[in-house]
């Protein structure tokens, strides 16, 4: 297929697509994003009340907190499930090591906190996971090196000279004569840069109005056309490897004309969000959108999946290349059949929101009016100055008793409070969030009879609504990401690394874990869930110490079964390692067969061989005391006949003298 085809097929695409600019959608999600903020509706009216209200913020920010301890108070968020036996060990480091980069290798809370967001206000949250290759830079010195290390250095094909001084040094050598000679050393002096190639999984947050899908999609992997949208510089298109000349000839792109949904973000706590003038023209910003469309680019009559990056208004292609998965993961809180958009939150407070801004209005103005009441006045009959003076104990002049009379203001106030009541209930019934956050009527606990049920059962009635979501976002976005986690570590990691999991030290090696393993998600569904599992824990727990004790230990429990209770009894406690309380029998090694303990004897006996055993200990006291004298005897010896031999040693050397002292006379 030619490019001017191409190139076609992707206009028509992005055109007609989901999210495109000044759609019904973007338009959607900018109010929604505008009534959490609790931005003004337009309508306001000089002189009287203009607050808003804020109850989608009140929502959302109820129930996120929710929604966070549910994924993040557990060990892991899924689990892997071995395809076979063989496959056991691979699926539970798996499990370990694709939590661990979602929560140690990126900001994985912050993650989970924007995306949730995102959907609870916008119908959707949006993410995208994909390798990436950075390479790190950073600058080293070396003095004095020798010829070898130097030569060494240069070897490296991470290192890049920048600089390097060479010296000559005077030392002195051992000739094979072993004599010192002069002699002279070259010593180097340098300045390299190191560069290294680090790839790890990259998770990122993707604003909603960043994203581009096709209108019959329902989901993102059976797609046939998706989009990334977003503004780069030339710059960084340039240190991306696209062509210099293609990239510097890419028209300038202003995006606050086009995306209004952004233009609301940024307006919030920024006047001029898009007031900004660089004169270089590398920094400039220009509109590149990611594609991936299946498209029969070979014609061969199948269509396959292919990512193909354009950029400006013209569409020129910077690189098009086939693909096995798209790198994205949506999740929305009330999924609509057939439908790849849901319903947030926004849409089902945005009306109530609308209406109890209206009527707080209306009582803060009647408020007002009662508090400043308008007044009637008879014409010629007061001192005008002193009636619109007000203050405490001012005086007003009046020419006769009846001059100035209260214009009598309607009281709303009652009626308005109870108006907002009314509101609040609807918005409670609608999300199954109240101010309690129990979704019902506290003086029901107070008239049960059976105070503990009726509050479970109350617990429980209230977090439904968000155990669904939480459901909902774990069956669809999460899962499709750690299905994205795994696939990019088993595809392109390709060295062992060695990581810190479970408190240990252990080596990762994704390339011998089988591509088709399937996960299940293992989230907890709030407090509630977690005393039950921690009281149906303590069930378990009991009745294996009962069967313990009518001898069932080594047939229907063992070591290895009550480790497992403990350590989910630790887990569903909050902490993530039960090695820190408890070891596992597995790692213990096996003990030594104990000696077999002798058989009950008499009394007598038992005597009889406490008496041997104390001969036996005064016999051994004897011989080490006689041992020891014999050995004191023995140096004693050994000192007088080296005294001795001292001696005759002295007195031969003085005959020897004297010997020679008489030849010397004679």
């Amino acid at each position: 297929m030619d490019d001017f085809k191409l190139k076609a097929m992707i206009s028509q695409e992005i055109d007609s697509s989901l999210g495109y600019y000044g759609g019904k959608l973007t338009e959607q999600r900018r109010k929604f994003l505008e009534y959490y903020l609790g931005e003004p509706y337009g309508n306001e009216v000089e002189g009287r009340s203009q607050v808003t209200s804020q109850d989608t913020l009140e929502v959302v920010e109820s129930v996120l907190p929710s929604l966070m301890r549910i994924f993040t108070a557990g060990e892991s968020i899924v689990e892997f499930v071995p395809v076979g036996p063989e496959d056991v060990e691979a699926a539970e480091q798996a499990t370990d090591y694709c939590n661990h980069i979602l929560m140690k290798d990126n900001p994985g809370f912050m993650t989970l906190h924007t995306w949730f967001k995102d959907a609870l206000i916008q119908k959707n949250g949006f993410i995208k996971v994909f390798w990436n290759e950075a390479i790190e830079e950073k600058k080293e010195t070396y003095e004095n090196l020798t010829e070898i290390e130097y030569q060494s250095l240069l070897a490296d094909e991470d290192v890049e000279i920048i600089s390097q001084t060479e010296h000559l040094e005077e030392e002195e050598v051992i000739d094979e004569t072993g004599n010192y000679i002069p002699s002279q050393k070259m010593y180097y002096d340098c300045e390299v840069r190191r560069k290294k190639t680090v790839g790890k999984v990259q998770i990122e947050n993707v604003p909603p109005e960043e994203m581009l899908i096709s209108r019959d999609a329902k989901d993102i992997q059976t797609a046939d056309f998706i989009a990334h949208r977003v503004t780069k510089t030339r710059s960084q298109l340039i240190r991306e490897g696209f062509d210099r000349d293609v990239v510097m000839g890419l028209p300038a792109f202003d995006e606050q004309v086009y995306n209004e949904e952004k233009t609301t973000r940024r307006i919030y706590d920024d006047q001029a969000p898009y007031d900004t003038v660089n004169a270089d023209p590398t920094m400039a910003e220009v509109q590149v959108t990611e594609c991936y469309m299946r498209v029969d680019y070979d014609e061969d009559d199948v269509a396959e999946l292919r990512k193909i990056t354009v950029a400006g208004q013209g569409y020129e292609i910077l690189d098009n290349v086939e693909i096995d998965h798209i790198p994205f993961a949506t999740i929305t809180p009330i999924p609509m059949p057939h439908r790849f958009f849901g319903l947030s939150l926004t849409d089902l407070t945005a009306d109530l929101q609308l209406i109890k801004t209206t009527v707080l209005r209306q009582t803060l103005d009647n408020m007002y009016l009662q508090n400043n009441a308008r007044t009637i006045v008879t014409d010629g009959q007061v001192n005008l100055d002193d009636l619109l003076t007000s203050r405490p104990g001012g005086i007003v002049r009046v020419k006769s008793p009846n001059a100035v009379q209260p214009f009598p203001t309607p009281n709303f106030l009652n009626q308005g409070l109870s108006m907002m009541e009314k509101v609040d209930q609807i918005k409670e019934q609608r999300t199954g969030v109240s101010r309690t956050q129990m979704g019902a009527d506290p003086d029901l606990i107070q008239k049960s009879h059976t105070t503990a049920t009726s509050v479970n059962a109350l617990m429980n009635a209230a977090t439904q609504r968000i155990e669904m979501i939480a459901r909902v976002f774990a069956e669809t976005g999460v899962k499709d990401m750690f299905k994205l986690i795994y696939a990019n570590v088993v595809k392109y990691q390709e060295a062992e690394r060695i990581i810190r999991l479970r408190g240990k030290y252990i080596p990762v090696d994704p390339r011998s874990w089988v591509s088709n393993m399937d996960l299940t998600i293992t989230v907890g569904l709030g407090s509630s869930d977690t005393q039950q599992r921690a009281a149906a824990l303590a069930q378990i727990l009991a009745l294996q110490e009962k069967l313990i004790q009518a001898g069932g230990m080594g047939t229907l429990v063992d070591m290895g079964k009550i480790y497992n209770t403990i350590s989910k009894i630790v887990e569903v406690s909050g902490y993530k390692s039960p090695e820190l309380f408890f070891n596992n029998p597995a790692n213990i090694p096996p003990q030594q067969p104990q000696q077999e303990q002798p058989q009950e004897q008499n009394p007598l006996v038992g005597i009889a061989l406490q008496e041997l055993e104390l001969k036996r200990q005064k016999d051994m006291a004897d011989i080490q005391i006689q041992q020891q004298r014999l050995e004191a005897d023995i140096a004693i010896q050994k000192q007088k006949i080296l005294a001795d031999i001292e001696k005759q040693k002295i007195k031969n050397e003085g005959d020897i003298q004297e010997a020679l002292i008489k030849r010397g006379m004679r």
